[in-house]
């Protein structure tokens, strides 16, 4: 299995756990945080945006990446075995 999925998914979990935080700081200071470049902490916003439909935005008074809704980035498979017995 490729190791480049794993720490794509490491690095969504924690850029999500700071925003929930609203801690992620400026782009510059999350992407050395993460100790990505700036161009791949972009592509990862995207993603989340685009692919995993996070509504996600920069608030430039806290200077922070910030959901404008409550929630939290999931990742994974979820069981839907209640709605098999529902059916």
């Amino acid at each position: 299995m490729s190791k480049l999925f794993p720490k794509m998914v490491d690095k969504l979990q924690r850029i999500d756990q700071l925003i929930r935080l609203k801690a992620t700081g400026q782009p510059q200071e999350l992407a050395d945080r993460l100790e990505i470049s700036p161009s791949t902490l972009y592509e990862y916003i995207e993603v989340m945006r685009s692919v995993l439909l996070a509504p996600i935005r920069y608030c430039h008074n806290r200077r922070s990446y910030i959901y404008e809704k409550e929630g939290k980035l999931h990742i994974g498979f979820k069981n839907n075995q209640k709605l098999n017995n529902l059916i």
